[in-house]
Parts: structure tokens; C-alpha cells; sequence
């Protein structure tokens, strides 16, 4: 199937705080291979939490007609 090409928009995904709900995460080190986590660790109240195959932020493409939702 030949290639096709579409204007897309980048979005900016965050991840508020859980612990003091105003700082963003931000990922604190590389994923463990064997589990799938990524350690995270808050901007402003320096709480840390894990994700799974997830790091924040990132980054997500969208049409240009679509909402980034």
C-alpha cells in the first residue's frame, strides 16, 4: 500500500501530582525491563509513583481537525 501524508499537531501530555494535585510528573530514570515501570517523580513536591510502559511527559499527534482528548 503506498504511503499517505496528513498535517497533524503535537499535544503535550502531562500527569498531575496525585499527592499534592498542582505539580506535573516527570520520569525520574529509565524503564525497568523486567516490570514495564518508568519511575516518576513530582516537580514540585518531589512525591514519586510508577507507571507502566508510560513516561511523562509525552507526546501525542493528532489531526489537525481533531481534538486531542
Amino acid at each position: 500500500m503506498p504511503e499517505i501524508t496528513r498535517p497533524v499537531k503535537a499535544i503535550e501530555v502531562n500527569y498531575v501530582c496525585d499527592k499534592c494535585n498542582h505539580g506535573m510528573m516527570k520520569h525520574s530514570g529509565g524503564m525497568d525491563a523486567s516490570t514495564g515501570l518508568v519511575p516518576h517523580r513530582c516537580m514540585i513536591c518531589s512525591h514519586e509513583q510508577n507507571f507502566k510502559w508510560v513516561s511523562y511527559p509525552k507526546i501525542r499527534y493528532v489531526g489537525i481537525d481533531e481534538h486531542g482528548d
